[in-house]
């Protein structure tokens, strides 16, 4: 009986965060000028650093940096200007997806 109740409370808990949370969006930035790992780590201790990020991949392959953020925390412009703390060049935001929480839809019918 007790598992049956800690599950039921997990779920309950998973669903609440769910409704809870912002709408996600999903930017690409291109970066010129890193050549190393070191130069990653640049990168991703500014995301680190940066509320509303949820996620996010720094490819030197690629020149870039692809970002999933909270909208309700942080927009595209703001990330751009954390990223230019880096030094490196950063290009303007290529969005890639959207995805919203049941809460941001509800809400979003009422705007």
């Amino acid at each position: 009986m007790k598992h049956l109740f800690n599950a039921i409370i997990t779920v309950v808990t998973m669903i609440s965060f769910t409704l809870i949370a912002g709408e996600t969006k999903e930017v690409s930035f291109g970066i010129t000028g890193m050549t190393c790992q070191g130069c990653v780590g640049k990168v991703s201790g500014i995301l680190d650093n940066t509320k509303g990020i949820e996620k996010y991949k720094v490819s030197i392959e690629n020149k870039n940096c692809i970002i999933s953020y909270d909208a309700d925390i942080i927009n595209s412009e703001a990330i751009k200007s954390e990223l230019s703390k880096t030094h490196f060049t950063i290009s303007d935001a290529n969005y890639k997806k959207e995805s919203s929480s049941i809460f941001s839809w509800i809400k979003n019918i009422f705007n």
